[in-house]
């Protein structure tokens, strides 16, 4: 539904009785009905398989410099599918024919096409890479995945779409942790607040256990 408003229309105009509404990243829509008390929020961080959620990892530099941590952490996690999302269409082409050639490497934009047989076949190479718009943002688990955001800096970038990129790590129950690492040219507060908000949102299921 995310910044649909014609999706948000159809929900409301076809459900009838009483309508629950399932994010990890509630818009401002949902914000503002929580605030003024039309809806009832229910927060449960606590992922399916009770471990926390991988809070990111944030580099800051040239963009040359980024490319070469993209590199080192691309090495150091080569025993799991890595995903690298970057801003525009334009960066997952050149970044996609450059890793090319050091990986198994794929692109996935909306202007891919046969967008579902590139991610079966990303799902199928144990050791793959595959650069993506935010187009793979939601709705995709990969096992095993590790997660980079190049560029995350990016004024296309908000702190959902942050949150929901980060969430593709740590999915699986065999491995529930996972790698997340931002990348940006810039120091930028939004990075570093969605890494707070992450971490705030694994402080609440301890002090949950706790009680």
């Amino acid at each position: 539904f995310r910044g649909n408003a014609v999706l948000h229309g159809i929900a409301k105009t076809s459900c009838r009785g009483h309508v629950i509404y399932l994010t990890a990243t509630p818009d401002d829509e949902l914000q503002e009905r929580i605030k003024n008390g039309s809806l009832c929020c229910l927060t449960l961080n606590q992922r399916p398989h009770e471990k926390p959620i991988p809070v990111p990892t944030i580099h800051t530099g040239p963009k040359l410099i980024l490319v070469m941590h993209l590199l080192r952490w691309l090495e150091r996690h080569d025993r799991h599918p890595r995903m690298v999302f970057v801003p525009t269409i334009a960066a997952a082409k050149r970044l996609g024919w450059f890793l090319s050639f050091l990986y198994d490497c794929s692109v996935c934009t909306s202007k891919t096409e046969n967008r579902d047989e590139a991610i079966l076949a990303f799902r199928q190479k144990p050791h793959s890479v595959i650069v993506a718009t935010t187009v793979l943002e939601r709705g995709v688990t990969v096992p095993h995945a590790d997660i980079c955001v190049f560029q995350a800096d990016h004024g296309i970038f908000d702190e959902a779409g942050l949150i929901q990129m980060a969430g593709r790590a740590g999915r699986f129950f065999e491995d529930p942790y996972g790698d997340v690492l931002f990348l940006c040219t810039e120091r930028s507060e939004l990075c570093w607040k969605c890494r707070n908000t992450l971490r705030e949102a694994n402080a609440s299921c301890d002090a949950v256990c706790a009680e």
